[in-house]
């Protein structure tokens, strides 16, 4: 198994952050106003809890209670005698884990690890910007008027908002594993369920695997796994590419198209006008057969994925008798278990190479006058 890291949900971090500096930038105004007005804001609590406020989305159901924990848990820490920069290290941290935990815009919560992970990661790095934001003050800036009050804002909003980053990233020691989650994030529609199940159940079978008596018989059964879920991921991923080639043509466009310059080629008395169009007509026809069998390509390639997720579900079946087994026999079981799974797979129909490799663009047909 390799160590694999992934980004996941890069655009949600993305636009967090920017959401989290606009949130900043507006109450560092406020704070600049309230400078002027000798009553000044702490930068490590209004700059963190700015950019939390704007940068976490949450479900309808957790958004007024997350906005009110974002309000006011954050503060808790500067009601101790603690030395700087400790309160704002530990307000910025709960902040964190709070966007982590119910603000990350999904209806699933951040896991556990990942919202540790924030948490740390951002009770460090807001002390770093609030010591960027004190060299930046001393050596450029000062320390009065909106400009400094403002590029500190968004000096501990930046700081901040990389800490979150841990909430994006998940560490997998499977590839399969890491290539099923990364389908997971970029898959839409019927394909991302189907490929999600597949996951499901290869997780589920590798459970039962790793549980087995080391032995040549189980690193074979961990291997015939391997490959039925990486042809499920295969086979998605062939979907997916032929649903985007698809998506970005209507059929029904282009046989308008060709309805009208066929009308339009009976209707000319000009012959070699008539013939420009006959061909342009012909050229888009061969193009509208040629989206005709991609259509019925995906089609194909989505039952072989219902085939084949069908065939990983018959795979856990089949463990549910090594589960009730006694332990010492499961090590003489797995290579039986393993030829009998191959055996299910050979049976099914497997996708010839060409329908799940990357679908070559139609070179069409060239109209020369």
């Amino acid at each position: 198994m390799a160590l694999s890291l992934q980004f996941l949900h890069r655009e949600e971090f993305e636009s967090r952050t920017l959401r989290a500096l606009g949130g900043a930038a507006s109450v560092g105004i406020l704070a600049a106003i309230a400078q002027k007005l000798h009553f000044p804001l702490e930068a490590g609590y209004f700059a963190v809890v700015a950019a939390a406020l704007a940068g976490a989305k949450a479900p309808p159901r957790h958004a007024m209670g997350l906005r009110a924990a974002l309000a006011v848990l954050p503060a808790l820490p500067f009601f101790f005698d603690a030395p700087e920069p400790l309160p704002q290290s530990l307000a910025g941290g709960i902040a964190a884990a709070l966007v982590a935990w119910l603000g990350n815009g999904r209806e699933e919560t951040g896991r556990p690890l990942s919202v540790a992970l924030s948490a740390a990661a951002a009770g460090v790095l807001v002390p770093l910007g609030l010591y960027t934001q004190q060299v930046l003050e001393a050596r450029f800036l000062g320390d009065r008027g909106l400009l400094p009050v403002l590029v500190g804002f968004l000096t501990l909003a930046l700081f901040w908002s990389i800490g979150t980053l841990p909430a994006n990233v998940v560490v997998e020691l499977d590839a399969v594993e890491a290539r099923g989650r990364l389908l997971e994030d970029s898959l839409k529609g019927e394909a991302r369920e189907l490929a999600v199940r597949a996951l499901g159940l290869y997780r589920q079978c590798k459970a039962v695997v790793t549980r087995m008596p080391a032995s040549p018989g189980r690193l074979e059964l961990l291997g015939v796994l391997e490959k039925m879920a990486g042809d499920s991921f295969s086979l998605a991923e062939a979907h997916a590419g032929l649903e985007a080639q698809l998506g970005s043509v209507v059929a029904n466009d282009v046989d308008a198209q060709v309805q009208e310059l066929r009308a339009r080629a009976a209707a000319t008395q000009d012959a070699v006008a008539r013939r420009q169009l006959e061909l342009a007509a012909s050229s888009l026809g061969e193009e509208l057969n040629h989206l005709d069998a991609l259509s019925r390509r995906r089609e194909r390639l989505l039952a072989q994925l219902h085939a084949q997720v069908a065939l990983l579900e018959r795979a856990r079946v089949s463990f549910v008798g090594v589960q009730g087994s006694e332990m010492g026999a499961k090590g003489a079981q797995a290579a039986q278990l393993a030829r009998r799974l191959k055996s299910l797979g050979e049976d099914t129909s497997a996708p010839p190479a060409e329908e799940a490799s990357p679908v070559a663009p139609h070179p069409g047909t060239r109209v020369t006058p």
